[in-house]
């Protein structure tokens, strides 16, 4: 078949047209999710494991219901924060602004809830609650800024080629050293008495080295699902 070419007066035959391209299907964020779900879970273990394997060598594990609401604690946190902040890296659409809000959001909501279960805990294993310190309102607003900065950083970064582990967890020490630190430091300077050294320890894992695990949990979960 050929139909005449109108400069050149010559026939020319039609030259076919390459079939288009199927988009690709958007895929489910929900297997990500179930991944960071239960990795955060191990991240919180984790953490609790360094702690009472550090008690036991320096001879002040001497009762197991500190570290039992410490568990709760820790895994309750890690599971709302990283969770959170995995919807919004999963997103198709603007995922720094998304992981920026539900971090925004995760993080004092996390802390709440965490500091909820310690409390629960403690009181029914008759363990005897921390005195009164720093605001909570507080501790919750500074979280929420770091962990709000600290989402869309981990969104920007999943988005670049060069964004690989190295770059996540330099970006999770960054933040546990700037903002952890700075927490750290208000609680200690705000409790009426010194902080024994294992709850230091304890708050030292939790602010300095989580922002490290939880970056640690989100590149995990993404590389699981690439393969």
């Amino acid at each position: 078949m050929a139909e005449p070419n109108v400069a050149s007066g010559l026939m020319t035959p039609v030259e076919a047209q390459p079939p288009q391209a199927a988009a690709p299907p958007a895929q489910s964020p929900w297997p990500q999710i179930l991944r960071v779900a239960w990795l955060s879970i191990g991240l919180g273990l984790l953490l609790e494991l360094v702690l009472v394997l550090y008690a036991v060598f320096s001879g002040q594990a001497d009762r197991p219901q500190p570290f039992l609401t410490d568990l709760a604690q820790k895994v309750s946190w890690g599971f709302i924060v990283c969770v959170g902040v995995a919807f919004g890296t999963t997103a198709s659409k603007a995922p720094e602004a998304k992981a920026g809000l539900l971090g925004l959001i995760s993080a004092p909501l996390g802390f709440l809830v965490a500091r909820s279960l310690h409390k629960a805990v403690s009181m029914a294993l008759g363990v005897a609650g921390a005195a009164a310190g720093l605001s909570p309102f507080l501790i919750g607003g500074l979280k929420g800024v770091q962990y709000g900065l600290f989402g869309a950083v981990l969104a920007w970064l999943g988005q670049q080629t060069w964004g690989k582990l190295s770059a996540h967890l330099v970006a999770g020490l960054a933040f546990g050293v700037t903002f952890g630190l700075t927490i750290v430091l208000m609680m200690e300077t705000a409790a009426p008495a010194p902080t024994p050294l294992v709850g230091l320890v304890s708050r030292g894992l939790n602010e300095l080295i989580f922002p490290v695990g939880c970056a640690l949990v989100i590149y995990a979960s993404s590389v699981l699902g690439k393969r």
